[in-house]
């Protein structure tokens, strides 16, 4: 893990990351959201892929970089907070 990230090394690895939507996890939190909102699983992996970064990055208390990706697509807007697991996993922590 990087002591220091920028925002285009940040979409760089996430982008790397989430080619596979495997590697996307979303958290509890984040699927009860998600829920709530009428946020499938599908529009939260299209803003991972495909959202710009509107917040951070920066590291959260757990050690992970943490950013917050906003998408507008189809009349729809939906942010998503998100945390690398380094290299390896991309942590939706929360949706809206």
């Amino acid at each position: 893990m990087p002591l220091n990230l920028s925002i285009a090394g940040a979409f760089r690895i996430i982008r790397e990351i989430v080619q596979d939507t495997n590697n996307i996890v979303v958290l509890p939190h984040g699927r009860q959201r998600g829920r709530q909102r009428n946020i499938t699983r599908r529009q939260i992996e299209l803003c991972v892929q495909r959202g710009t970064i509107v917040e951070g990055p920066f590291v959260n208390q757990f050690g992970h970089w943490q950013v917050t990706l906003y998408r507008h697509a189809a009349g729809e807007e939906i942010t998503c907070v998100l945390a690398i697991e380094w290299a390896t996993k991309v942590l939706v922590i929360t949706t809206f």
